[in-house]
């Protein structure tokens, strides 16, 4: 624990520098709907525990956001059981996130043998980010010739409050970021500088986007890169030169869409709006009929198994009769029911009269109750949601395939 605390502190010192981005201009928020920050508690004492960006990302699916597989001490704790990590999108011209959502899981991608680090991670989100206003970014496929024109923006530290920031610079020869002192590799990186420059260029977000104009009027801002990291002037010194290295992100679409199940279509009329991603359910939604449900949750209860009596299950026998069969472990219970497209009516309910004692009485009053309230459900691949009239959750269920 204490080894990981001091690679989280060496990580946010790297990422969060004292200023925001060397020269930092105020970006129009509206131009970058798809910029998303993995928000964390400050581990300076001085900041008093105040909320900061960990590290910058973007929006590349609904549920999905792209960010350096180096920041992972920042996002690994969404699968570690510990605190929950949240990533704030849609920031606002006030400094303000519309939400932030919960990272559920994260992928890192692969680097292949005799290349450098390809420093990228695929983070999933909890929640459809589309729905809070923020934008999907679309990809850049042209050219990275030296002299591209490129803009990062990004939020340093970023407080709550803090406005989004951006800079110019330029795709720089690789010779530039090519160095023995880090890790760079052409094949799947490229170097942005400010010519001229005699200090870094800019800070950046670690994992933050770099964006070049394309789309079909060329006024669209276009994802091209995640920041890397800087380059070192000397062996023993802290000093950088005035380059970063960025991983391209058009060399990871295979890999994009082979984690995420999304396909990218091209923008229309240069516009964000128009840039088609496709996402299919990684798992097609189960039948609510002749599948056996297993019973999760009632009225946000966990439900489990009690002293070795049978599983809490519902199974909804399809056909003429349309009835169903369920337990949690005691009584056999059972009734009529009648299925729409997602609206649920369930009874007359009958039991058998065994008696019940203890956790599992209570749940089976639950369940009885569950079933004369249950008005509608919900199934998103193995998962099924029994909802009441007023649209409330009452159930959570799972697809168990024997």
């Amino acid at each position: 624990m204490m080894l990981r605390n001091l690679v989280y502190v060496a990580l946010v010192c790297w990422c969060t520098p004292a200023f925001a981005i060397i020269d930092g201009v105020k970006a129009d928020v509206d131009a970058f709907r798809s910029y998303v920050s993995i928000r964390a508690t400050s581990p300076f004492p001085s900041q008093n525990g105040k909320e900061i960006n960990a590290c910058g990302g973007t929006l590349i699916a609904p549920h999905w956001v792209l960010t350096a597989a180096h920041c992972w001490p920042s996002y690994e704790a969404a699968l570690t059981g510990d605190e929950p990590v949240f990533v704030g999108v849609n920031l606002g011209p006030d400094g303000l996130f519309e939400q932030k959502l919960r990272i559920v899981d994260y992928v890192l991608a692969p680097t292949k043998p005799g290349h450098e680090r390809l420093d990228a991670a695929l983070l999933k989100l909890g929640e459809d980010a589309t729905l809070y206003g923020a934008q999907i970014a679309s990809i850049f496929e042209g050219n990275l010739a030296i002299g591209t024109a490129t803009t990062t923006v990004g939020l340093g530290q970023g407080h709550e409050g803090d406005p989004l920031l951006y800079y110019g610079s330029q795709v720089t020869d690789s010779d530039l970021c090519d160095s023995p002192r880090v890790d760079y590799d052409g094949r799947h990186d490229f170097c942005v500088g400010i010519p001229g420059s005699t200090q870094r260029a800019g800070y950046g977000d670690s994992g933050g986007p770099l964006f070049v104009l394309g789309g079909g009027n060329g006024d669209e801002y276009q994802l091209a890169g995640i920041v890397k990291g800087g380059v070192k002037a000397n062996a023993t010194g802290i000093e950088e030169t005035e380059n970063i290295r960025y991983t391209d992100v058009n060399k990871l679409q295979d890999w994009i869409s082979a984690t995420t199940g999304c396909t990218f279509g091209a923008s229309q009329n240069g516009s964000s709006s128009g840039h088609e991603v496709i996402c299919a359910s990684s798992t097609p939604d189960a039948p609510l009929t002749g599948t056996y449900w297993k019973i999760n949750t009632i009225f946000g209860n966990e439900i489990g198994v009690v002293n070795n009596n049978r599983e809490p299950q519902i199974i909804f026998r399809g056909g003429d009769a349309n009835t169903l069969m369920a337990t949690v472990g005691c009584n056999k219970i059972s009734a009529s029911f009648t299925q729409g497209e997602a609206t649920l009516s369930i009874g007359p309910v009958r039991a058998t009269r065994m008696a019940c004692f203890g956790a599992v009485a209570k749940a089976e009053n639950d369940l009885l109750d569950l079933l004369e309230r249950v008005a509608g459900y919900e199934i998103n691949g193995d998962s099924l949601v029994l909802i009441g009239p007023d649209g409330t959750v009452l159930a959570e269920l799972s697809a168990v395939y024997l």
